[in-house]
């Protein structure tokens, strides 16, 4: 075996005396003397009884304990953070995903673990574990937990994404409230992740592309005995990693992070996997460069799935289309099919044979869903290092823009002047301060209060904060360099006229080379300094562009 059992039954010259203290509390937990010469496997699991996309996971956990169990292995269950932006939310979303890498480094290295099953759903909890495995490296398997089911209301599907454009359908007074509250009671049916293609589905798609999550995973629906079956298979799975040897840092490669990318790219997922999947990669120790990644698959890779926001279809259309295994055998010419997975198979092998059964969920490289790829990233003097946008979500009115700014500096303030009436028609809508430095925010509830009005096609947002995935519309997200840092984003101000070209990949003020740096030199900046665990994360955080994770200069040198 690649590693060894931490206890033995007895003293010899393999056993320090002072690991004795160990054998004395595992005897008072009710653990035998065969059991002490088992692996330790960890299973972090993040159920809370407040965040409905993980509400499931309890049985989940148990469902993975009776596989280690049955495999000869010793689990051990933990509970890790989880948020939930609409239930929470605010400053604390985007840093709750470190602190759970934290959590998951502190609880598998102090506790001596030699495996590990992660159990998560949400939209920072999956990056998270995905960012932890790679850090610890030792044998781990994630497991996502599921989509929640879609409804259908009036004859179509609805899920969370209907709520904000809903809320300001109502205020403009084209839907009435009882119309509403049937909305609301329909959204969301139970529990699992929201249904639609946004940051949780999106990054529990690409944790099956890594290899990090079992073949079908994340296509699998939250409560179903399916879930329970696959929760199983991972606990006995992670046994044989432990016994070949294969920890996380030989999945998570250079290759396996360019096959995530692209995939994002096929299935128009989430604008914040610019964020998750770079901080995947330097947890991993590796050097890689995403943001060119990223610009080159926007152009090579077009968009194969329609999934809310981005067509109509859901995600139990593509479970039944086939699954991530039949959407990657697509795709098969475009990726690195050679690198190891969680199965102790390669990647190529996992999707041997697995072929489409709908073109009309899943389509053809010859017939793409549409012919770009869902994200792309433009530069210009407003934005040197680059924004990100969901071209697969832009209507085709704006994909080419002009008009003047309206500075805001947070979304609250954004929202009013939209119903007060306040942004019109060709207004450039600016959120800032929203940034990994000055926030961390989102700027999503303007977007989707946006998507809900009558401005929907003639007025465009940009910011340096976040999204959540299923943001639709003309809106920018994570604008670099932020303004906390002193980018051109800082000398913004009203009626400044902003232009961009999406084919282009092009986003601009118009503004002089000298005007624009004197501004940029005079601004104030608008700095609120945290306190606590965010005063903590502000200090730290990194670049964006490495995933504004809190070890930026991790060496590809260290990696095994």
């Amino acid at each position: 075996m690649a590693n060894t059992p931490r206890l033995k039954s007895e003293l010899d010259d393999h056993m320090e005396l002072d690991w004795q203290g160990t054998r004395a509390f595992f005897y008072g937990l009710g653990i035998g003397e065969e059991d002490l010469k088992k692996p330790r496997v960890g299973i972090m699991n993040t159920w809370n009884e407040i965040n409905p996309g993980h509400i499931h996971q309890l049985e989940l956990g148990q469902a993975v304990r009776a596989g280690v169990l049955e495999a000869g292995g010793l689990p051990f269950m933990f509970n890790g953070t989880s948020l939930c932006d609409s239930v929470g939310g605010g400053d604390y979303v985007l840093p709750s995903r470190d602190l759970l890498v934290n959590e998951i480094e502190l609880n598998a290295r102090a506790n001596k673990l030699d495996a590990m099953v992660l159990i998560g759903t949400c939209d920072k909890i999956v990056p998270g574990m995905l960012m932890a495995a790679g850090r610890v490296d030792i044998p781990t398997i994630i497991v996502t937990g599921g989509y929640m089911k879609t409804n259908t209301l009036n004859g179509k599907y609805v899920d969370f994404i209907d709520i904000g454009a809903a809320i300001t359908k109502v205020k403009e007074g084209r839907m009435t409230m009882a119309e509403f509250d049937e909305l609301i009671y329909a959204a969301c049916p139970g529990g699992g992740a929201c249904g639609m293609m946004g940051t949780a589905n999106t990054m529990c798609i690409l944790t099956e592309v890594i290899g990090m999550s079992l073949p079908y995973n994340s296509t699998t629906a939250a409560r179903s005995g399916e879930m329970l079956q696959l929760a199983k298979k991972a606990g006995k799975q992670v046994m044989k990693l432990w016994e070949n040897g294969i920890t996380p840092r030989k999945i998570i490669t250079d290759e396996s992070i360019r096959n995530a990318v692209r995939v994002c790219m096929a299935v128009g997922g989430s604008s914040n996997t610019i964020i998750h999947i770079p901080a995947v990669a330097t947890e991993a120790g590796l050097s890689i460069e995403c943001s060119p990644v990223y610009a080159d698959a926007s152009r090579e890779i077009p968009t194969l799935i329609g999934i809310r926001p981005n067509g109509d279809k859901c995600m139990a259309d593509l479970d039944i289309a086939g699954g991530v295994p039949a959407l990657l055998n697509e795709l098969r010419g475009l990726l690195d099919l050679n690198g190891i997975t969680v199965t102790g198979r390669t990647l190529g092998e996992n999707i041997e044979g697995k072929a489409a059964k709908d073109h009309d969920v899943i389509h053809t490289m010859q017939n793409p869903y549409k012919h770009d790829g869902g994200l792309i990233l433009c530069k210009g003097n407003l934005v040197p290092e680059g924004a990100f946008i969901k071209q697969s979500a832009v209507p085709d009115k704006l994909r080419r823009f002009r008009g003047k700014a309206r500075v805001f500096y947070n979304k609250d303030d954004a929202i009013r002047a939209l119903y007060n009436g306040e942004i019109q028609a060709g207004d450039a809508v600016f959120i800032l301060y929203q940034g990994v430095k000055a926030g961390p925010n989102s700027a999503y509830a303007f977007a989707t209060a946006l998507k809900g009005s009558h401005l929907k096609d003639d007025v465009c947002a940009i910011t340096d904060g976040r999204l959540s995935g299923a943001a639709a519309g003309a809106v920018f997200g994570y604008a670099s360099p932020e303004a906390a840092l002193r980018g051109p984003l800082c000398a913004v101000k009203d009626g400044d006229w902003i232009n961009y070209d999406i084919d282009k990949r092009e986003l601009n003020i118009e503004l002089s080379d000298e005007i624009l740096k004197k501004r940029m030199e005079e601004a104030e900046l608008r700095l609120q300094p945290k306190t606590g665990w965010l005063s903590i994360y502000q200090r730290c955080v990194g670049s964006v562009l490495k995933g504004a994770t809190l070890v930026e200069n991790v060496s590809p040198n260290n990696r095994k």
